[in-house]
């Protein structure tokens, strides 16, 4: 441990510390307060006389106290180790400063003001060259942000920013437009799809893209095992042509096939780089330049193949319990001359919903119907709504807000409930509900364990991690899940993936009696030819969820986000945030 991490500990140690007071300390107390010998303790003592943080004597003789006196302004010195540990990215345990139950009064508001800056777009003198960062706070542990692998809308969004695709789902037109592929076409009876790519692509490594890339890409799928594989399960063979173009011979026909090779697993990848997730290679407007458990550092791209993203850099970090995330689009603080009133929102109607579901994969009361028909009437969506006072939720009775909207949600009394469960084989064995580990999901869940227990269900809260979430653990320890799912804009592809994908818990929960039900209605929506008639498909694929209780739909969420009014180039992406590559600050064009 270094001299100043060694001080500061001291400092927090003891409450009573003030600046040129003299006070009674021994070696021994300063050993167990620094976790280190009293030898060790005394060769610590002597640096830091030496640096004029302190004075010590040392008690000669029986009754005789060894005395301490701090010299420096306790402070400022928590004060500067704050600011180094935010500099050097250790953003966990400034975190941990900021909250330590000893820091000073006085410490703590200006450390919490230093925080505060540290947020919203930040310019900073680099070489003599202005840098313009856009920093956002995060309370989720990150994910994975493998394009094989992602499963989270966030990482989702992070990915489109480092890579890109042959070709993207255009929201405004609900059609495709090029990416990485100019044009495209196909045969007749659509069996075999060329894709045309652009010249002078580069990857963030500098190598231009080829058709080689493109089928490392779905080479990759398949060999990983990827939740993604079923969407390249039609290919047959890719042929690569002198011409810059490339082509899918597939299985069998498939019109569905622009909307599998636009979807974030299709995120083209080199060949000749070998895959790691803390240095991901692609040919976005940001490249990365750290990925840690705590923070994720992407810089704009000089040689991206269209226009340069206006800013420089984009951080996320990691803040466990943070609020900061509704102003994560501000200016920090040193240069927002904004009023609070001044400040824009930006709501998004996030696509997708949060729900329970049943584990059928493990023998339980859960398969017995009249059991879920009792949670069915017990958690009602629009008391739990009520209950929490969360105004930017709105009950669901469907993956789709719009269809829910047309739905009346019927109050059920606790006394139905009651009596369905009595119909049940249910004894009074404990059920295990599984849920993500944050704070607003856990609210939730404590709601549900709270109705549960009117009516006599034993319900166990089961935290799970992010490792948790993506092993086994779920299918083996819990008899009901509280997930959410946010889908892509491209809302066909989005629904299918909820049932086709293998890390939805949907999916997982499934039996194989369920899951073959599943996959034959999904077949048969693949093969349809037209939109609407594969969203009436899809429709009474939901029915079948709702009507069998094998999964019960509780909310969808607005998302607020307020930003600063200097914020310029706004444009929602296909996850719902806000696209980095187009944003710039009006008051940073201006002062230069």
């Amino acid at each position: 441990m270094k001299s100043n991490e060694h001080f500061m500990q001291m400092l927090l140690g003891l409450s009573e510390w003030e600046k040129g007071r003299e006070q009674k300390i021994s070696i021994q107390e300063l050993s167990q307060l620094l976790c280190c010998t009293p030898r060790n303790v005394k060769l610590i003592l002597r640096k830091w006389e030496s640096e004029g943080l302190l004075l010590w004597k040392a008690g000669v003789g029986r009754g005789n106290h060894s005395t301490l006196t701090i010299l420096c302004d306790i402070t400022d010195f928590l004060t500067s180790y704050f600011q180094k540990l935010l500099m050097d990215g250790n953003v966990r345990e400034a975190v941990e400063l900021l909250h330590h139950k000893n820091l000073p009064v006085g410490a703590k508001r200006l450390l919490q003001e230093t925080w505060d800056s540290q947020f919203g777009f930040i310019a900073e003198e680099n070489d003599k060259r202005r840098q313009e960062i856009l920093r956002i706070p995060r309370e989720r542990a990150f994910s994975t942000i493998d394009p094989a692998f992602v499963a989270v809308a966030a990482e989702s969004h992070f990915i489109q920013q480092i890579c890109h695709t042959l070709v993207i789902f255009d929201l405004a037109t609900q059609d495709f437009k090029p990416q990485l592929a100019y044009a495209w076409e196909s045969n007749m009876d659509r069996s075999a799809w060329t894709f045309y790519l652009r010249k002078g692509v580069r990857f963030h490594h500098g190598r231009v893209l080829t058709g080689e890339d493109v089928a490392y890409t779905v080479q990759r799928l398949i060999e990983l095992d990827s939740p993604y594989r079923w969407q390249v399960d039609d290919i047959d063979w890719i042929e690569q042509r002198n011409d810059g173009a490339i082509t899918f011979h597939l299985h069998k026909p498939n019109g569905f096939f622009l909307h599998l090779v636009s979807c974030i697993g299709m995120s083209i990848l080199p060949h000749d780089v070998p895959f790691s997730e803390s240095a991901i290679v692609g040919t976005g407007p940001f490249r990365m330049i750290e990925f840690t458990e705590d923070r994720l550092v992407l810089a704009a791209f000089d040689d991206y193949y269209r226009e340069r993203a206006i800013l420089d850099r984009v951080e996320i970090w990691r803040v466990p319990g943070s609020s900061a995330s509704k102003q994560r689009y501000q200016l920090s603080l040193a240069e927002d001359e904004a009023t609070e009133e001044d400040s824009k929102s930006l709501e998004v109607q996030e696509v997708g919903c949060h729900y329970v579901n049943f584990n059928f994969r493990k023998p339980g009361i859960q398969h017995d119907f009249d059991f879920r028909q009792a949670i069915k009437l017990l958690i009602d969506p629009v008391q739990m709504i009520r209950d929490l006072k969360k105004e930017t939720f709105t009950p669901a009775g469907s993956f789709l807000p719009e269809r829910s909207q047309r739905m009346q949600f019927a109050a059920h009394t606790i006394e139905e409930s009651a009596e369905w469960l009595k119909k049940s084989a249910y004894q009074g064995e404990p059920v295990f509900l599984c849920f993500s580990d944050v704070k607003k999901v856990r609210e939730e869940a404590e709601w549900f364990q709270r109705r549960c227990q009117q009516i006599g269900i034993r319900l166990e809260l089961k935290p799970i991690t992010k490792d948790q979430f993506f092993s086994c653990y779920a299918e083996h320890h819990a008899e009901m899940a509280m997930m959410g799912e946010v889908l892509q804009r491209d809302i066909e592809m989005g629904l299918i993936e909820i049932y086709k994908n293998k890390c939805s818990m949907i999916h997982r929960f499934l039996d194989d009696d369920r899951l073959a039900i599943v996959e034959e209605r999904m077949s048969e929506i693949l093969q349809l030819q037209g939109s609407r008639d594969r969203m009436r498909a899809l429709e009474k694929m939901e029915d079948t969820l709702r009507d069998e209780a094998w999964l019960l739909f509780l909310y969808h969420t607005k998302r607020i986000d307020h930003y600063h009014p200097a914020l310029q180039g706004i444009a929602v992406d296909s996850f719902g945030w806000i696209d980095f590559s187009k944003l710039w600050v009006k008051s940073f064009v201006t002062s230069l």
